[in-house]
């Protein structure tokens, strides 16, 4: 990008966060409040998220007005500057808005003492690290810049997995130490993980999509991204052969690539009866279920495993690096993970062959982060949603 044309983006940025949206929510504001009419926004997707379905399905239920506003667009550009104004308009006026991820109109200006603003997150318990956590590493912003455009200083209640997770989330936002609005209430997603017809369902689709799996253990391989969100790709460093040659005859291998990975997984041709590439397949919510085993890195998606307490392989042969590049809330080590950490293919055979969990250790871990996932964690936000005050 040009000098000129990122100049020319700066100046706009600093006119809409610091004059236009403020004037626009002031005047908005002066309309009546509408207590029962609740905005949805959904950050980066273009569809109803699951970090909001079970809500707004909730809410619906008790007699309130649900809405939802897409503020992704995949053109990019500017225009999300006029997508910004647009909600800013209609948040004037409402009893509730949620959001699911990290968007800095919700620090652009000072939301009606009437309004509830709830985070919900994206993801559970504390992983990786993000926001203010990692200003000092090149993955993050600089702390000048996201003081200059704040995202997170409106929330009235942000649910979090556990009580574990309060401060990580903390540090994320910025808040100061006394600041309560970080709630250990529940994730809502997660419910999905307590309905036994769901259970039912992603057996169903499993067995559609991977009838070799009908017989055999399910070993499930899902690692986070590398590389830049708009140009990411899939760490192939897994040794699919090797991995049939111990393995085939008792497991399936299915792997789940990450949401910004395009690229579909280069299996070699006489393994696709032992591995499947069933990310455009499967949603991960049902791969969880059905997994016997899971591999991961860095993926958060432990924390949601965890709540079927199976065993869990840590393949982080990339440890060194990515930890410089990205930086995590605890050690990557035993006292943090719950099962073996392995570097190369060879150590991975013989952790797969060990195959069994400590029980206890991975019920530590559960409760440890996702104590407050117990099925009804929707009901609980409900609640906050229709009560009469802004104290949870």
């Amino acid at each position: 990008m040009s000098g000129l044309k990122q100049a020319v983006r700066n100046t706009a940025k600093i006119i809409m966060f610091k004059g236009v949206y403020p004037l626009c929510y002031k005047v908005s504001s002066l309309r009546p409040l509408r207590k029962n009419k609740v905005i949805f926004a959904e950050i980066r997707s273009g569809t109803l998220t699951d970090s909001f379905r079970y809500i707004y399905e909730e809410i619906k239920t008790r007699g309130l007005d649900p809405q939802v506003y897409y503020v992704h667009n995949n053109k990019g550009g500017m225009g999300y500057l006029l997508r910004y104004l647009k909600l800013t308009w209609l948040m004037g006026n409402v009893g509730c808005v949620l959001l699911n991820d990290t968007c800095n109109l919700f620090g652009a200006f000072k939301f009606r003492k009437d309004t509830k603003v709830i985070q919900t997150w994206h993801s559970c318990g504390a992983f990786k690290k993000w926001g203010e956590s990692i200003t000092d590493l090149s993955f993050g912003e600089s702390l000048e810049e996201l003081r200059k455009f704040p995202a997170h200083t409106s929330y009235t209640l942000c649910t979090v997995s556990s009580k574990e997770c309060i401060w990580a989330f903390k540090e994320a936002f910025g808040f100061d130490i006394d600041n309560n609005s970080v709630q250990a209430i529940g994730v809502s997603r997660t419910d999905f993980f307590f309905k036994e017809e769901n259970r039912v369902k992603a057996f169903e689709n499993l067995y559609k999509n991977c009838p070799n799996a009908q017989y055999k253990k399910v070993l499930l391989y899902a690692p986070t991204y590398r590389g830049d969100a708009d140009k990411a790709y899939i760490p192939e460093k897994l040794d699919i052969k090797a991995l049939k040659e111990n393995f085939g005859s008792e497991w399936v291998l299915l792997v789940k690539r990450h949401g910004f990975v395009k690229k579909e997984w280069d299996i070699p041709e006489d393994c696709q009866d032992f591995a499947f590439d069933i990310t455009e397949h499967m949603p991960i919510e049902d791969l969880l279920f059905t997994a016997d085993m899971c591999i991961t890195d860095y993926s958060s998606l432990i924390f949601e495993y965890s709540l079927f307490e199976r065993p869990m392989i840590f393949y982080a042969f990339d440890l060194d690096q990515f930890y410089d590049y990205r930086g995590f809330y605890y050690p990557y080590d035993y006292s943090f993970l719950p099962g073996p950490i392995v570097k190369t293919n060879e150590e991975l055979i013989n952790a797969i062959k060990q195959g069994k969990a400590d029980p206890t250790v991975i019920s530590d871990f559960r409760e440890r982060f996702m104590g407050a996932c117990d099925g009804r964690s929707t009901e609980r936000i409900a609640d906050y949603i229709v009560s009469q005050n802004s104290e949870y």
